[in-house]
């Protein structure tokens, strides 16, 4: 398996969601996500930072986008449960933008998510939800199947990327782990 760089989700926290009833779910009201994590380089860096996501009324989601029978297991959408919903809202804007997120202050560089740190990301979000790391293992593995092709890194199929806007920031800087 070939080394590449890994994020951790440390916590989240989501605003409301209020969004229509039935997918694809539109955001009728802006709300917010808020992502801490750490992030480990390939040469052994290591940081901490807090990725923000503000979802302007009008941005549309799908959710998990999971299919029969596996939507028993890790639904599309829980309606009522903003946290859960937060995990795949988070992953489809970070596809979108293609894991590319300007820094929140000036003179912090772009932080450049590769497809499988934004994978990272939503399998964080999940166990931090509550999910079972076996579960949430299976639902990455499904990502990695499904979703993992070009045609879903960059798409905007809903025409919304501009009714989200990501930043982040880096909050710490780590020494380097001690073998």
């Amino acid at each position: 398996m070939a080394r590449r760089n890994r994020i951790t989700v440390d916590s989240f926290s989501a605003s409301n969601f209020h969004t229509t009833e039935s997918r694809p779910y539109l955001f009728t009201d802006p709300s917010t996500i808020w992502i801490h994590f750490t992030r480990r380089m390939t040469d052994g860096r290591k940081y901490r930072g807090v990725i923000s996501i503000c979802l302007l009324d009008g941005y549309v989601t799908d959710g998990a986008s999971t299919k029969w029978p596996v939507s028993l297991l890790v639904p599309n959408w829980r309606h009522g449960d903003d946290r859960y919903n937060a995990a795949p809202t988070a992953h489809d804007v970070l596809y979108s933008v293609r894991g590319l997120i300007p820094g929140l202050v000036r003179d912090t560089p772009v932080l450049d998510l590769s497809r499988e740190e934004c994978d990272d990301i939503i399998r964080g979000m999940w166990r931090c939800w509550g999910m079972s790391r076996f579960l949430a293992g299976c639902a990455d593995k499904g990502l990695e199947c499904f979703a993992g092709g070009n045609q879903h890194w960059g798409n905007d199929g809903y025409n919304v990327r501009d009714r989200a806007v990501v930043r982040w920031r880096r909050t710490e800087t780590c020494n380097k782990d001690r073998k």
